[in-house]
Order: C-alpha cells, then sequence, then structure tokens
C-alpha cells in the first residue's frame, strides 16, 4: 500500500452522497410515458382507419392503370367517367354520382385547382360517354386520364 500524504488526510472523513439516480428523473415521466403510448396508439389506429377508407381509391387508381397500359382509345373516356362515378358513390355521396356529365363537371371543378380542371377538357369529355363514336385524339385522352387519375387522389371524401 502507499503511504497517503498529508494532503489527502483531511479529506478521508468526508462521505460523499450516492449518485442520483437517472430513470425516473421526477414523479410525472410515467404520465408523460403513458400519454406518449398513448399517442402512437392513436395515430396508427387512425392511419389505419384513414388506410381501410381510401380503399376504393387505390382500386380505382389500379383499374386506370391497368386499363390504359396498353395503349389509350375513346373507351378510356368512359372508363374516367365510371370511376368517377364509382369513386363518388363509394364516399358516399350519391346524389352527385345521378348528376348528368355537364352538372357533375361542374361540382368537380368547384373541388380542383384551375390547373386540374374538367372543363379545360372541353365538350368531348362531357359527351363521350353519350356518342357511339367520337374523335379524339391521344393528347386530349392523356389529359383527361391525368386529370381524372388527379381528382381520384385529391378529393374530398
Amino acid at each position: 500500500m502507499t503511504q497517503a500524504s498529508p494532503v489527502d488526510l483531511p479529506n478521508k472523513g468526508y462521505l460523499l452522497p450516492d449518485a442520483v439516480a437517472m430513470w425516473p428523473p421526477v414523479w410525472w415521466t410515467w404520465l408523460v410515458l403513458a400519454l406518449l403510448c398513448v399517442l402512437v396508439i392513436s395515430t396508427l389506429w387512425w392511419l389505419r382507419k384513414r388506410y381501410k377508407k381510401r380503399a376504393y381509391r387505390r382500386e380505382a387508381l389500379l383499374i386506370l392503370k391497368q386499363q390504359t397500359r396498353q395503349g389509350l382509345e375513346g373507351r378510356h373516356i368512359i372508363l374516367c367517367h365510371e370511376l368517377i362515378r364509382r369513386c363518388l358513390i363509394s364516399s358516399g355521396k350519391d346524389q352527385q354520382a345521378a348528376l348528368n356529365s355537364r352538372e357533375l363537371i361542374a361540382v368537380l371543378d368547384q373541388q380542383m385547382t384551375k390547373k386540374h380542371n374538367f372543363a379545360q377538357l372541353g365538350e368531348a369529355f362531357i359527351v363521350a360517354p353519350y356518342q357511339a363514336e367520337v374523335e379524339v385524339n391521344t393528347e386530349e385522352i392523356q389529359k383527361m386520364v391525368t386529370t381524372t387519375r388527379y381528382w381520384i387522389r385529391k378529393h374530398h371524401a
């Protein structure tokens, strides 16, 4: 053993307290943890509910993607109308789905931005489902499909 130096001898009599425990720092820590758990559980529940509620959107977008994969044709105009009406029915807006095309487009345009507006697509989009043959070029059909896809993703259910 080593000899204690005279400087250390006076300090030998002091007893230091035990270190302060790191956990739990205060009594309300358990309340904070409980609230955090409730917040996480409620967020997960809300996300699950939202995911189930928006299943019709995912299905409509999948149908639109599958049907337009082969190429764009006049029948895609009818498909766009049909998907819009299906989405309205699925979200509980049966009365809007029953409107004729002119009234429906006016109602939908109130919810849309000016950039993605159904009225800009022209008369062909409105009357196409009611005519046997419609002459519409591929660019206009692509704009219709793009606008329909945007509406399906962004409409308020």
